[in-house]
């Protein structure tokens, strides 16, 4: 099991020393072009002042005038040299010395410039340019020294390097603390889910960032459904032990009577409630809690299992299998769907009708069978009985109470009337969860 925050801590500092390295070394390369360009300015600057400089004597001869040039052409090994070529004439600076000024032998340009190795380990930038006075082409070069200039980078870069570095772990470190603040969340909710367990809310009630908003909303979605389905359980598990008692006692008051058929009646009675028990948990299906509802697969397959248990009738079914049934669950569906068509089957003499259709909102339901139906006064009895009737009542309330709390649990409603086809009505309206 891998560490979220760990590995999160890891891709952060990975992405941050890639990101800082990137920038130091645009930052150098920036600085570098920067610093050139404005050696390469000051280079231009001063071959024009060489140019205004450069003028000839009595005997025709070029020469520089020194009181028009700065004094650093002057001081040898000065970063600063010049040379300009007229004919077979060559004028050097006196910062040159002895040594010659290195051409770069693949420049052709008229203008321009270029770096050179040159003498005493220098690097120079060198701006070439050539000019015609007073009817002489003349070949200028003036270069300048970029050792000093890229020392100074160099150290300038280390201490960048020092201050992202520093930067880089106060960002990891508030980094840390952010992750360690944000991941509290999930400890919170561990608590709560601990302690909904306990509780009748289905609710974490803890304030949560709109990411995870959707993870604790199926979480809670989830506990809601378990604890509903628990419910029902516990609910039938008590309906089946109260209609077990009666035959049981009587049982137990024929063991000392020579009454075999009595308590034949009575085994076989509760054979029909084991019976009634199973095939309604055969009709609601096994699948895990969450499935969604398909019903243009689930409902066809609910319809093949009652035809199997009723084979003496017959089952219409009228639905668009296109209707959204998002937020349905589907062992909850087939579940209220099953008890209500059993029912709805058990009474039927020979025809059940299921109409399933959709409007803005609601999803609505009508299951209607042609037995003889409820009287108005039984009717009414459901309505008032509230959303828990006893189940060991025979007839139409076998299964009500389960799938009142399978409505309730979606804000639904039901109601009850009588059939056009001549028995009960029963219409199920269920509100949309988008």
């Amino acid at each position: 099991m891998y560490s979220l925050k760990n590995r999160l801590t890891r891709n952060l500092i990975i992405n941050m020393l890639v990101v800082m390295s990137a920038l130091l070394v645009m930052m150098y390369f920036s600085m570098q072009q920067l610093l050139q360009d404005y050696a390469l300015t000051r280079l231009q600057h001063d071959a024009e002042s060489l140019i205004s400089a450069i003028e000839q004597d009595q005997n025709q001869a070029w020469r520089v005038d020194p009181t028009r040039m700065s004094t650093v052409y002057d001081r040898v090994k000065s970063g600063h040299y010049y040379r300009i070529d007229i004919d077979n004439q060559r004028i050097r600076s006196r910062s040159l010395f002895d040594e010659d000024f290195p051409v770069a032998e693949s420049f052709a340009a008229t203008s321009g410039h270029y770096v050179v190795d040159g003498p005493w380990q220098e690097t120079w930038l060198v701006w070439y340019q050539q000019v015609s006075k007073n009817g002489q082409l003349l070949g200028i070069r003036v270069a300048e020294d970029l050792r000093p200039v890229a020392d100074k980078l160099l150290q300038y870069t280390e201490y960048l390097a020092l201050l992202i570095l520093f930067t880089t772990l106060i960002l990891i470190f508030l980094q840390q603390r952010t992750l360690a603040h944000s991941f509290r969340i999930f400890e919170w909710l561990r608590q709560n889910l601990a302690t909904i367990r306990h509780k009748e809310t289905g609710k974490s009630g803890v304030p949560v960032p709109r990411e995870i908003k959707p993870l604790v909303t199926e979480i809670e979605a989830l506990v809601d459904q378990l604890r509903n389905r628990i419910n029902r359980t516990r609910h039938a598990i008590g309906n089946l032990a109260h209609e077990l008692k009666r035959p049981l006692q009587l049982l137990s008051l024929q063991q000392d009577k020579d009454s075999a058929r009595e308590s034949i009646d009575a085994v076989a009675e509760i054979k029909n409630i084991v019976d009634r028990e199973l095939r309604r948990a055969k009709i609601s299906g096994s699948q895990s809690t969450g499935t969604p509802l398909t019903l243009a697969q689930d409902a066809p397959r609910l319809i093949e299992v009652l035809a199997r248990i009723y084979p003496q009738v017959q089952i219409e079914v009228a639905m668009d299998s296109s209707i959204n049934t998002a937020g349905l669950d589907r062992d909850d569906m087939l579940e209220l769907l099953g008890n209500l068509l059993d029912n709805a089957c058990k009474y039927a003499r020979q025809k059940v009708q299921l109409t399933i259709e959709q409007s803005a909102s609601t999803l609505i339901i009508i299951i209607e069978d042609d037995g003889a139906g409820l009287s108005p006064q039984q009717i009414e009895s459901i309505r008032t009985r509230g959303t828990r009737l006893d189940e060991s009542v025979e007839g139409h309330g076998l299964g009500l109470g389960i799938c009142t709390e399978i409505l309730d649990s979606y804000r639904g409603s039901i109601k009850f009337a009588d059939s056009a086809l001549g028995g009960l009505k029963v219409s199920i309206e269920i509100p949309s969860n988008d």
